[in-house]
């Protein structure tokens, strides 16, 4: 089952039938009514509500959690549709302070409601994240103490100023759940930089965490785009742009049967996954009150259809499928490590979700295209590769299903020796490297395709994520693959070939990749684009990638080089007097106010210089967003030089009054 609700140009990742507080005690029982039915955080020795039997050892394995940590103190914003905050499940957990209506004038402050009986995915997404336990009444979610902040932005006119507002909460940390997107069968318009910089502000300045869902599009009809509806096409979670940064955590969706959902979105960006149900399991999920609303009317089992005593007034409905419903059970596992450990960082969260993740359908191997539409001598689709750091990547689980039990123990006694928390943000495109024009044709309807490489040597950290940009003419780009090669020779398919996406060329089209997790940054970078389909060619005209990493410890050679020496202003440069060792890489510089620097600069605020002795004073970066310097206003700007294998060196400091 795929999503089909259109809102503007955003829907819903989820099918459910046709479409203050927070703060209590850790609840050590369950006795809620429908917590038999909760396959997807545990195996409950029961069958679901239609008789069908889920496989065990195929949830998220939260064990006894719910014992020490329920998520009480951390806030969950839940940014959908409307947001039933009166719901039984969802009222004691409810923030109606900090709850947004962007129906109405800015500051938007207001109950999430909506004129659309029928809406009830926010709901059942805000249950399935921390609805309550304990309460004598439906089931309960993952992090069941947590506060739920609703937004209904959905049913707004969808303005930037709203699409960037919904990525901000006031006052504390949040996590946010996103469980819509665009139809991934063309490129996004989406919100572009600006917005993905805004979440960079946001994880890096607000210790905010962004959980979206891949998509329900691994097959479509290319009518969701406005092409034929008679042509399929075949989906891939990086065509919503947003999706390709380091800052959003994008979840695929399994089964109940421990497989990849029929429906779930493909892509070399998705982190991780989680249980989304299918036709034959469902999750159980919340639901508009009445039988008359919500998901009711359109319900296929008496279950959902009638008032009876385990189903009150149709509160719940037992049909749910989508990655809408995959997306905040990680969001609700997310707040169980935050309550666990607070201090954890979002590129911490993420990590841990990594390192516990399980190798859930471990022989799932490489598939042949949905229609027949293979190359000679070319794989379609990878099954899981293991890279050179030992972690494996399918793109339908994305590093594995998420084992909430581990990533609990895990948060609570974080061993990141290998994990060192300098890091080189590189998400501008200022500081990526790239080939410049090069015009490589692409042979036609050959799988030996078109390399062309990147050597990074400038950094060598243990890679976080990789983001490549493309720029490729071509009147049918749905024809093309492309596969990214890096220097210890894993290969990740960032594109399928005839996917039949819509469109004409590859204007700087983003593609994520979280393959390559754990491995080094330096050496040669192989893109290679292959033409799956005769009669049109085109051209690689350039790319470049991008890439967020940290040190790591594993290092050849632990001794810090020099540092720079004459650092100060000159003009409208700073200017230095190089290193006197021989294995610098290159330099990095950490701008702020003078009063700002007294907070010290953390690792994104730091911007690399790879060759020179001078960097242009136009602007900087701190805590994320991007400022220009101000006439009249004092600035310190630090310096330290860099190895070969990413030792840093001590800081040199020069301050002025810009003039």
């Amino acid at each position: 089952m795929r999503g089909s609700l259109f809102l503007s140009l955003v829907f819903l990742l989820g099918c459910i039938g046709g479409g203050g507080g927070g703060g209590s005690s850790v609840s050590t029982t369950s006795i809620d009514p429908l917590a038999s039915y909760m396959w997807h955080l545990k195996d409950t020795g029961t069958s679901y509500v239609n008789g069908n039997t889920p496989v065990a050892g195929k949830n998220i394995n939260l064990g006894a959690v719910h014992e020490t940590a329920t998520g009480q103190g951390v806030k969950i914003v839940v940014s959908d549709g409307r947001v039933d905050l009166d719901h039984p499940e969802l009222d004691d957990n409810a923030d109606l302070s900090l709850s947004k209506d962007y129906r109405l004038a800015s500051p938007y402050f207001g109950t999430p409601g909506s004129s659309d009986n029928l809406d009830s995915h926010g709901t059942a997404v805000a249950g399935l994240a921390l609805g309550k336990k304990g309460n004598l009444f439906g089931g309960f979610g993952v992090a069941p103490d947590a506060t739920l902040v609703g937004y209904n932005y959905l049913e707004s006119d969808q303005a930037a100023s709203k699409t960037y507002d919904q990525a901000t909460l006031s006052g504390s940390p949040g996590i946010f759940n996103y469980s819509y997107g665009y139809a991934n069968c063309s490129v996004s318009a989406g919100a572009g930089f600006t917005y993905a910089m805004l979440l960079r502000s946001g994880v890096v300045g607000n210790d905010h965490t962004y959980v979206t869902a891949a998509g329900n599009d691994y097959t479509g009809a290319l009518s969701e785009c406005g092409g034929s509806p008679s042509t399929s096409f075949f989906g891939n979670s990086n065509l919503d742009q947003i999706n390709t940064y380091p800052y959003v955590i994008v979840v695929g969706a399994t089964t109940s049967q421990g497989l990849s959902a029929d429906y779930s979105t493909p892509g070399s960006n998705v982190w991780v996954s989680a249980p989304g149900g299918d036709t034959d399991i469902g999750l159980m999920v919340a639901d508009v009150v009445g039988c008359s609303t919500g998901s009711s009317p359109g319900a296929t089992i008496q279950f959902d259809t009638s008032d009876s005593a385990s189903n009150p007034q149709c509160s719940f409905f037992s049909e749910g499928t989508g990655t809408s419903y995959a997306a905040p059970i990680v969001t609700g596992a997310i707040a169980v490590l935050r309550e666990v450990n607070p201090d954890l960082s979002w590129r911490d969260i993420k990590h841990i979700l990594a390192e516990t993740a399980v190798k859930i359908d471990p022989t799932a191997s490489a598939t042949t295209h949905p229609t027949g539409a293979n190359l000679g001598g070319h794989t379609y689709q990878q099954g899981w590769v293991t890279n050179a750091a030992s972690y494996s990547f399918h793109p339908w689980y994305g590093l594995g299903q998420i084992n909430l039990s581990a990533a609990k123990a895990l948060a609570e006694n974080p061993d990141f020796d290998l994990f060192q928390l300098k890091t080189t943000d590189t998400m501008t495109d200022a500081l990526s490297y790239s080939t410049g024009t090069v015009n490589l044709g692409i042979p036609d309807n050959s799988s030996v395709g078109r390399s062309s490489s990147i050597n990074v040597s400038a950094h060598h950290l243990v890679i976080e994520h990789v983001q490549v940009s493309v720029n490729i003419t071509h009147p049918f780009p749905g024809d093309l693959g492309l596969e990214l090669t890096s220097p210890s020779g894993t290969t990740t398919k960032l594109m399928n070939i005839n996917n039949n996406m819509l469109g004409t060329n590859l204007a700087n089209v983003l593609f994520g990749a979280n393959g390559f997790y754990g491995e080094r940054s330096r050496g040669n970078w192989t893109l290679k684009v292959i033409d799956g389909a005769a009669l049109d060619t085109g051209t690689l005209v350039s790319w470049s990638i991008s890439i967020v990493g940290n040190r790591g410890a594993d290092l050849a050679d632990i001794t810090s080089p020099s540092p720079a020496s004459g650092f100060a202003r000159a003009g409208a440069n700073l200017t230095w007097t190089a290193s006197p060792s021989g294995d610098v890489a290159r330099y990095e510089i950490c701008i702020a106010t003078t009063s700002l620097q007294a907070s010290g600069c953390i690792d994104s605020d730091w911007r690399p210089v790879r060759s020179g002795v001078s960097l242009t004073l136009n602007s900087y970066v701190y805590r994320g967003l991007l400022a220009s310097l101000t006439s009249g206003v004092s600035y310190t700007a630090k310096i330290r030089a860099i190895d070969t294998s990413e030792n840093e060196s001590s800081v040199v400091t020069t301050s002025w009054t810009h003039p």
